[in-house]
């Protein structure tokens, strides 16, 4: 009987013994439902990764004890298919994953990274900056949400491999590994491009009378526009319907065509367009849903430039690191064939200091405007 029992449910059982299974998505949830982020242990993680505190007792206790989550979302990132399982028919109200444990997560495989770097294993602690960015393109599916959660965790690994590279041994072989692994990275770049065509998919969706209650109260804050564009959805017809979805296709090439151009002219078509559908909204019913739906595209056009250009300029430190393990010495100029700074199209600009050397955008950010500097340090 119990070879007939094992026989009879083998089928059944195989598929669901498989490990790692072939969906990343399937772990990441399974790690962000079973992590229990201590709100105590939180802040001493935080501050460990970023160099501020040495490593601990309790520290390493924590750590040992959360092992498995760890080797889970490692595990994750190895996949390259990711799928969250979300429902797009839903427009702007689909559900969305659990992204916010992403950074708690991220605080662990940080703190985890950096004992490892601090034992002597720089190769361990380098793979984890790359699972952590193979995490971020995970996480950027096409909501606008995601692709932010995604930032964030690209911005906070730079940081952490940046910290990595200034006070490691120059190695060529483990240099030209990680110089390897961030070009693989490309094959799933981290994009804005799907989020924007998502967001015009989205909001029009959105635009029908069964749905259009709802998105509004929860899309709009202001309470005086919020009641207007309630009242005008009331009595709305289907032309009223029409008129705006093809009023919000116009909007949505604009700023894809402002996103493609160079960043000086995008900064100022973004400007225009953030403020015109409020503008228009009194005197043009055809705004009206556009001016629900549209976020601040500047910000978000920001941040991506801000994260292009820390992440070329981590492409760029890797050479120079990898000319110093060869040569012995910081190179007096940067190679030729390297990525620019996406805020001029120009190269970087390079200079050697007492510890290390900087990278610095030829171009200004017009937000603070001035320009971003990168510091790299060099181990004596």
């Amino acid at each position: 009987m119990g070879l007939l029992f094992a026989v009879a449910f083998a089928p059944c059982a195989s598929p669901a013994a498989a490990y790692p299974p072939d969906n990343a998505a399937v772990l990441y949830y399974q790690a962000f439902m079973l992590y229990q982020a201590e709100d105590e242990i939180k802040p001493m993680l935080d501050d460990y990764w970023h160099g501020q505190i040495e490593l601990n007792e309790t520290l390493e206790t924590y750590l040992a004890k959360n092992r498995r989550i760890i080797d889970m979302v490692l595990d994750a990132t190895r996949i390259d298919r990711c799928d969250w399982g979300m429902d797009y028919s839903q427009g702007t109200e689909v559900l969305l994953p659990p992204h916010n444990q992403a950074r708690n997560i991220f605080f662990l495989i940080a703190a985890e990274a950096t004992m490892q770097f601090d034992r002597g294993h720089t190769r361990t602690a380098l793979e984890r900056c790359v699972a952590m960015y193979r995490m971020a393109r995970h996480l950027n599916e096409r909501p606008l949400i995601c692709y932010l959660v995604g930032v964030a965790i690209n911005a906070a690994t730079h940081r952490c491999l940046t910290r990595f590279l200034s006070e490691m041994p120059t190695d060529v072989e483990t240099l030209t590994w990680l110089q390897s692994e961030l070009a693989g990275l490309d094959k799933r770049p981290f994009a804005i491009e799907p989020v924007l065509q998502w967001k015009r998919e989205a909001a029009i969706v959105s635009m029908s009378p069964d749905k259009i209650g709802s998105a509004v109260q929860a899309g709009l804050d202001d309470s005086d526009q919020k009641n207007k564009t309630l009242e005008r959805v009331r009595t709305a017809d289907a032309p009223f319907y029409t008129r705006n979805i093809a009023y919000w296709n116009d909007f949505m090439d604009h700023v894809e065509a402002a996103f493609a151009m160079p960043y000086p002219q995008a900064y100022a078509e973004l400007q225009k367009l953030d403020k015109k559908p409020c503008e228009e909204f009194d005197a043009n019913p055809d705004a009206t849903l556009t001016a629900c739906f549209s976020p601040e595209f500047l910000r978000i056009y920001a941040l991506s430039i801000r994260l292009d250009a820390h992440s070329k300029a981590l492409r760029t430190a890797v050479e120079v690191y990898l000319t110093k393990a060869r040569t012995g010495q910081l190179p007096e100029s940067l190679p030729e064939g390297l990525p620019h700074d996406p805020f001029s199209g120009e190269p970087f600009q390079y200079e050697t200091t007492v510890d290390g050397f900087t990278l610095r955008c030829a171009g200004r950010d017009l937000d603070k405007n001035e320009p971003y500097t990168f510091e790299y340090g060099v181990k004596k």
